[in-house]
């Protein structure tokens, strides 16, 4: 059994509202537009992309339809996308509708998923809600219900000019994973990220984790999803899981009898019952190492021919 990195696909909506000012666009648009043509995403990755705010667009209607539609990247400096980001004004005066975006991605994610693609969206602002809905726990409950439906998640990434406690709260609805970078004024950890006056550094880490958090590589396996040499039975003393990583060196990762015995310096695994298993679990330090895995990097649980290294 072979598991990697699996492809994604992202719907990102980008504040144009007038709040973001002429140096914060300058460097946002410069940023994302760097990032697009010239960073290899950490999976395989499309992008759709809208800007928020637009007329009437409360209900959400306006997102359902992106400006760009999935594309992948990195793109051309040439493509639509760098052109529509780069020509962007940032004039609008409609208010930072957050409401109408939030339930565009829900409406675009739940509707465009791939078989076999994570979806996910993200969201960029400087500002908070002003126009539609304009509190924040009803705001944050869109996207929580979302997650809770369909198990898509909903990223956010704040500018200079947004309330951090207000971003954590959505961020939070949202799904992300807690992390120790980029948090504002928010206490680590935090689930959102400020990116500031939107320097590139800053924007290239966000989405970069964004990515890393929405397809790692799993920490369990299931034993019934192993298979056995042709001709051969089932051993469980001979099982072994490697980690192979972009640049194909080859990590071995040892069993250990039990979560208790899992080392502080080694990665290991072990069975949830080790007289009938029925799943393989790696230790905390293992599963750290895991997820973070870039894209091409692999874990392969072998069955067969050798017998299981342990840790003891």
């Amino acid at each position: 059994m072979e598991l990697s990195v699996g492809p994604l696909d992202i719907y990102f909506i980008f504040d144009r509202t007038a709040s973001m000012g002429t140096a914060k666009a300058c460097f946002a648009t410069y940023a994302m537009c760097d990032y697009l043509i010239n960073v290899t995403p950490l999976a395989d990755t499309r992008l759709a992309f809208q800007f928020m705010s637009q007329p009437n667009d409360c209900n959400g209607v306006p997102y359902e339809t992106p400006l760009i539609d999935l594309t992948q990247l990195p793109v051309a400096a040439t493509h639509p996308l760098i052109q529509a980001i780069s020509d962007e004004t940032f004039a609008g005066g409609l208010g930072t509708h957050i409401e109408g975006a939030l339930r565009g991605l829900a409406q675009y994610t739940s509707t465009h998923r791939s078989p076999g693609r994570e979806m996910i969206g993200v969201l960029m602002t400087d500002g908070d809600p002003n126009g539609c809905e304009q509190n924040i726990t009803t705001l944050a409950r869109i996207i929580s219900d979302h997650l809770a439906a369909t198990g898509i998640r909903t990223f956010i990434i704040g500018m200079q000019g947004a309330t951090d406690a207000n971003l954590e709260q959505l961020g939070v609805a949202g799904g992300a994973d807690p992390h120790t970078d980029w948090c504002g004024s928010v206490a680590a950890p935090c689930h959102y990220w400020n990116v500031g006056d939107g320097s590139r550094s800053a924007i290239e880490s966000a989405l970069q984790a964004i990515i890393k958090q929405s397809v790692p590589l799993p920490c369990n396996y299931d034993v019934a999803a192993l298979t056995p040499p042709p001709g051969e039975m089932l051993h469980y003393n001979k099982v072994n899981v490697l980690l192979t990583d972009q640049a194909g060196m080859r990590t071995t990762i040892g069993q250990v009898s039990s979560p208790a015995a899992c080392p502080a310096r080694q990665l290991a695994w072990y069975y949830d019952n080790p007289s009938a298993p029925t799943a393989i679990h790696l230790c905390t330090n293992a599963c750290d190492v895991v997820s973070a895995a870039t894209a091409g990097s692999r874990v392969t649980v072998m069955v067969g021919c050798q017998e299981t290294v342990r840790i003891f």
